[in-house]
C-alpha cells in the first residue's frame, strides 16, 4: 500500500520522538528536526510507508550516533512479555480453542508498545485481557485453521520485540495442533525501530522454529528487497503468516494465496485502507478485495 499525506506528518513525529530520547538541547533538536523535515519534504510520491521509515531512520541513526536506538526498550519488552505469558498461557491452553486464543494473544501483543516506560506489567496484562475479549474485525481464522491442519511448512514473519514472545507461544500451539508442521521465522537483518532482529529472534524462538534472515533493513517486509532464502520460503511454504502493520504495508498486493495478515490497525491510513476502525484486530487471508 502507498503512503498518503498523513504519513509525512507521522514520519516527522517519529523523528521527533527519537530526538527527544537522545538530544537534550532544544536548540539542537530544532536544527536536527529541520534537517529531518527537509529530507521528509523531498520524499517522492508512491513510496510505501515503511520505505519512508527506512530513509528517515537511516538518517536519524547518523544524527544520534547509535545503530540500535531502542535496544533497552526491546529488552524490557521481551522481559515483560515473558512475565505476562506466564500469567495467561495456562488459561489459553485450557480454552475451547487454544489455537484461536493464542492467535488473539499474538495479535494483541502487536497493539501495545511494551517498551513504553508508562506501561508497567500489570497495566499491560490488564489491557491484553481486555483486548482478548474483542472479536476480529476481519476474520479468516477458520480458513487458516483448516489449511494449517494439512500444512507441512509455515513461514512466520515477525514484527516487534515483546510481541515476538507471544508469537512463539502461538507457534507452539500451532505445532501442537499439527505436530508435523515445520515453522520458519523470518526476522530483520539489523536493528530498525523496535523490530525483532535475527539475533533476538533466535534467543526467543530457540527450540521452536528455524530462524532465517529476511534481508530486511526497513520497518517491514518487501519481497523484492528480501534475501534469497526468504523469497524461496515466501513462495514455497504452505502458509505464510505476516505479523504487524509494517509487514502488511510492504506485502499487501503480493500474489500469494497462502499469505495471512495478522495485525492490529494502528493508524487512520491503514484503517481507511481496510475500511475498519483504528484498533481493530485483523486475521485476514490475502485477497484483493473484500
Amino acid at each position: 500500500m502507498k503512503a498518503d499525506s498523513r504519513c509525512l506528518v507521522c514520519t516527522a513525529n517519529q523523528a521527533l520522538r527519537v530526538l527527544n530520547k537522545y538530544v537534550r538541547s532544544e536548540e539542537e533538536k530544532w536544527i536536527r528536526l529541520q534537517d529531518m523535515m527537509k529530507i521528509i519534504s523531498e520524499l517522492k510520491w508512491g513510496l510505501k510507508p515503511i520505505e519512508m521509515g527506512e530513509i528517515v531512520y537511516t538518517e536519524i541513526e547518523k544524527i544520534v550516533g547509535k545503530r540500535d536506538i531502542y535496544e533497552k526498550e526491546k529488552k524490557r519488552s521481551n522481559e515483560m512479555a515473558l512475565a505476562i505469558l506466564e500469567k495467561i498461557k495456562r488459561a489459553i491452553k485450557d480454552s475451547a480453542d487454544p489455537l484461536y486464543d493464542a492467535a488473539k494473544l499474538s495479535i494483541a501483543g502487536n497493539l501495545i508498545d511494551l517498551g513504553t516506560p508508562s506501561w508497567d506489567e500489570e497495566r499491560v496484562y490488564n489491557k491484553i485481557l481486555e483486548i482478548l475479549e474483542k472479536p476480529f474485525g476481519i476474520n479468516d481464522y477458520e480458513t487458516f485453521k483448516e489449511e494449517l491442519s494439512n500444512a507441512t511448512s509455515v513461514l512466520f514473519i515477525v514484527d516487534n520485540a515483546g510481541e515476538i514472545v507471544f508469537d512463539r507461544f502461538f507457534i507452539e500451539i500451532m505445532k501442537e495442533y499439527n505436530s508435523s508442521v515445520q515453522v520458519f521465522v523470518a526476522a530483520k537483518s539489523k536493528p530498525i525501530i523496535n523490530d525483532a532482529t535475527v539475533k533476538e529472534a533466535k534467543e526467543i524462538m530457540d527450540g521452536v522454529a528455524t530462524v532465517i534472515d529476511s534481508g530486511m533493513t526497513i520497518p517491514g517486509t518487501i519481497v523484492e528487497k528480501s534475501s534469497d532464502a526468504f523469497r524461496k520460503l515466501f513462495f514455497e511454504a504452505d502458509i505464510v503468516v505476516s505479523k504487524g502493520q509494517g509487514n502488511f504495508e510492504g506485502l499487501d498486493g503480493e500474489e500469494n494465496e497462502n499469505l495471512y495478515f495478522l495485525l492490529t490497525v494502528k493508524c487512520a491510513v491503514v484503517a481507511d485502507y481496510l475500511r475498519v476502525p483504528e484498533g481493530t484486530m485483523i486475521f485476514m487471508k490475502n485477497i484483493k478485495k473484500r
